[in-house]
């Protein structure tokens, strides 16, 4: 008889103990749900943003249209009155041979823009490719494109259609207005 209350006394103090463990797993999963929303709530996670809300109750409105394939849309050139003149210039020099001649080609070329700094940053960013494909497409230039007198306005024209592609294919954007030459030496 001794041995039945010892055994009945065990079994309700196991089950006690895997009531207290349930309980206690359940009030562990309560406080870290607390704590995550409340980290969320003092972050600003649940705040609306209003400019994102603005600018979709303008497109609803027909103000703006929304891409539908996901492509940036090409910006248009800005107002140059209301807008200040970025520049950039390139640190070294662009020497290429003169294709079909003995003759090489220097230039120091400054990239002008009235779009904003983010521009120039890619351009920057992107600093090399743009290097790469303003040499590809200098080493392309004959002799006979040189000796006319138009060529410098048409070669910068040229330079910035390469630069924009450039960076429209790695940023989706070009930007890109003008292409000055600072310094211009065939030999």
């Amino acid at each position: 008889m001794a041995d039945e209350i010892v055994n009945e006394e065990q079994g309700s103090n196991s089950r006690r103990t895997l009531i207290y463990i349930i309980i206690g797993v359940i009030a562990a999963i309560i406080f870290v749900i607390g704590i995550v929303i409340a980290t969320m709530f003092f972050t600003g996670v649940f705040d609306e943003n209003e400019e994102m809300a603005d600018q979709l109750n303008s497109i609803d409105a027909g103000e703006m249209s929304a891409e539908d394939d996901g492509t940036p849309r090409l910006r248009t050139v800005p107002d140059t009155s209301r807008l200040d003149t970025l520049y950039h210039q390139f640190a070294q020099p662009f020497t290429v041979n003169v294709s079909g001649s003995r003759k090489v080609m220097q230039l120091m070329a400054t990239l002008q823009t009235h779009y904003d700094q983010v521009v120039i940053d890619n351009v920057v960013k992107h600093e090399m490719a743009v290097r790469a494909a303003l040499l590809d497409h200098l080493g392309n230039v004959t002799e006979e494109q040189t000796e006319a007198p138009s060529f410098r306005t048409e070669i910068g024209e040229e330079l910035a259609i390469v630069i924009n592609s450039t960076l429209e294919q790695l940023e989706g954007f070009g930007g890109i207005e003008r292409v000055l030459f600072t310094e211009f030496l065939m030999q």
